[in-house]
């Protein structure tokens, strides 16, 4: 295996690794001693419902629940969600997706979470669709890291 890197702005190292399967490209972040994301970088909660909103609209519109197919669709689901929201650009933010999709059976769900963070630069964004079918609730956690 080898690797080559090249140096990149916004303190990361782009690097090509070669093994078995082919050339790989792999970031390697360097440490800024930033203690707060840059201007304009900061995850904005509303910015990324609704991503997650419109996601889960195109992607559960008209759709029955069948268990089955739930395992796959919620991982289908968590990779879309957090490729969009990496796209939007939140550097050095941690995206983490949680998702869970339920028959709608008029029954109640209660979806809680717990976690250790800086309230100055981290947060969550959650939505929720349901049709007559289903219930989806998605999670996204933006956790800054230096």
């Amino acid at each position: 295996m080898s690797h080559m890197a090249a140096k990149s702005g916004h303190g990361h190292t782009e690097g090509t690794t070669h093994g078995g399967d082919g050339p790989h490209t792999v970031k390697i972040y360097n440490p800024t001693y930033l203690m707060k994301p840059r201007e304009g970088t900061k995850f904005l909660k509303r910015d990324v419902e609704v991503t997650m909103q419109q996601i889960l609209h195109e992607k559960l519109q008209n759709k029955e629940y069948d268990p089955a197919e739930q395992s796959q669709l919620t991982k289908e689901l968590c990779t879309e969600i957090q490729t969009a929201v990496k796209k939007m650009g939140y550097e050095r933010y941690k995206i983490v997706i949680q998702v869970n999709i339920t028959e709608a059976t008029g029954q109640g769900i209660r979806i809680a979470s717990r976690c250790l963070w800086d309230p100055e630069q981290d947060n969550y964004a959650e939505a929720v669709y349901k049709n007559q079918y289903l219930w989806c609730c998605a999670l996204c956690f933006g956790c800054y890291w230096e």
